[in-house]
């Protein structure tokens, strides 16, 4: 059967391989930058980056969830072989499961990521005064 392609003639997917490798290059970079300068976020610019995480993290379970049932249909839609000595539908199977999981386990990260947010909503950054040491005439 061959392979159908996209109207810029790379096959399907290929875009969404190309995204997550910018998406994964930015936050490594981003993330390296932070280290380097050596200081973390506000508590304002923290909310926002845990915000954005949570959707990531949602899109990234989403795209796990997408997968299995395409991996499920492997058998119907090509000849498989496998390089080892294991039936390939014990790999599609494998496959499938682990993707379960992987979903299973953004989801719960995805948790995480709220708690955290609303946790660090609960934050504000007060002015410091003439002596060093954060006022706490405006905030109780």
């Amino acid at each position: 059967m061959p392979r159908s392609r996209t109207r810029s003639g790379s096959p399907p997917g290929a875009s969404l391989a190309a995204a997550l490798t910018r998406v994964t290059e930015a936050v490594q970079h981003a993330v390296g930058h932070r280290v380097t300068a050596g200081h973390g976020p506000d508590p304002a610019s923290l909310r926002e980056e845990t915000w954005q995480l949570i959707h990531l993290l949602g899109a990234l379970g989403d795209l796990a969830a997408a997968l299995a049932p395409q991996v499920g249909h492997y058998p119907e839609r090509y000849r498989l072989h496998a390089d080892d000595d294991v039936d390939p539908a014990e790999h599609v199977a494998r496959t499938c499961r682990e993707l379960a999981a992987l979903r299973h386990a953004l989801g719960e990260a995805e948790g995480a990521a709220r708690e955290a947010y609303t946790a660090v909503s609960h934050l504000h950054a007060v002015p410091e005064d003439t002596t060093g040491t954060a006022s706490r005439t405006d905030h109780p």
